[in-house]
């Protein structure tokens, strides 16, 4: 795992999986293109990083502005079109007044954080503007040059049916959609976003992982995401001494509702320690593709072992392919 090269790509977008290679190629799209982009993300997914990332690679040197539309110490509409009085739903264009974030901005990044949180009011004047890319300021038609990128989470279409998100807004900030996959589905991902948090953690040369120790951490469910992953590591990290991280060094920092996710939290612990080992024996199998011979080696026990505990659990692969020796 540990690679001298570092992967140029926004954190929350590392992986050799298909999912982030997606994810890749819309990013790499919306950094040659000046059209609005939408990050879709779940929650601990760091869609800022993308966002900054996109600015440094299409407006570098221009002004960055992040507003965070849920904030509650934020007048967001102010914030965007500044002190000038709102005007008249007949009047041909918004009207923004000088401190605009929509001016300021000039022709770099408008950051809009959290976009479902955005007042509906502001959505109305938000999406005339994206319409017609211009407004009245100081008695003049002014150009917006400012490209609005937003982040919004994985239900964003539903939000837009149910009426949270306007339709018109959604239609032109989704212009370029970059989708960011949850950790929980691409756990082949794992390995090369632990690298780069702990290179990140330990501000410099990541600590070796052992190969038990990736698959303990690929294994989890993560509902925090990076958020979550970067907090288990940090407390991983200062707690192992030896110079390597080992499996049981990471088995003792796993959060239960991360680890335990889809365990029952009414079962006995006897359970519990079974299903989680019935879990994470599936989770080396399937990620060594049922070689036997290679998930008994990251477990640490004999293949013959590994065997009889596929049968005492119940362990089934979900192909009726044969299981490989």
């Amino acid at each position: 795992m540990q690679n001298q090269r570092r992967d140029p790509w926004p954190l929350p977008l590392l992986g050799g999986s298909a999912a982030a290679i997606r994810a890749r190629a819309a990013f790499t799209e919306a950094a040659g293109s000046a059209a609005p982009a939408l990050i879709v993300a779940d929650r601990g997914l760091d869609a800022e990083a993308i966002v900054r990332a996109l600015h440094q690679r299409s407006r570098a040197g221009l002004p960055f502005i992040e507003i965070d539309c849920a904030s509650r110490e934020v007048d967001v509409e102010r914030e965007l079109f500044g002190a000038a009085a709102r005007p008249a739903v007949n009047v041909e264009l918004e009207v923004a007044g000088a401190s605009a974030a929509l001016l300021r901005a000039k022709a770099g990044t408008l950051y809009l954080k959290h976009l479902l949180e955005l007042p509906a009011a502001t959505q109305r004047r938000l999406a005339r503007v994206t319409r017609d890319r211009e407004v009245m300021s100081g008695g003049k038609r002014v150009t917006i040059h400012a490209r609005i990128v937003a982040d919004a989470p994985p239900t964003v279409a539903s939000d837009v049916s149910e009426g949270q998100l306007r339709s018109d807004l959604f239609r032109r900030l989704s212009q370029i959609c970059i989708p960011v996959p949850a950790l929980r589905e691409r756990s082949d991902d794992i390995p090369a976003v632990v690298d780069a948090l702990a290179a990140e953690l330990r501000r410099g040369a990541p600590p070796v992982f052992t190969q038990a120790a990736l698959t303990v951490l690929s294994a989890a469910a993560w509902p925090g995401n990076l958020d979550e992953l970067r907090r288990v590591l940090g407390r991983v990290l200062e707690a192992a001494t030896n110079g390597s991280v080992r499996q049981e060094d990471v088995l003792a920092h796993l959060p239960i509702d991360g680890a335990f996710a889809r365990i029952a939290p009414h079962v006995s612990l006897r359970e519990a320690r079974r299903q989680f080992e019935r879990e994470y024996i599936a989770s080396v199998l399937e990620r060594h593709r049922w070689r036997m011979s290679d998930a008994a080696r990251t477990l640490g026990i004999e293949r013959a072992n590994l065997y009889r505990k596929t049968r005492q659990l119940g362990i089934m692969r979900r192909t009726s392919t044969r299981v490989a020796s």
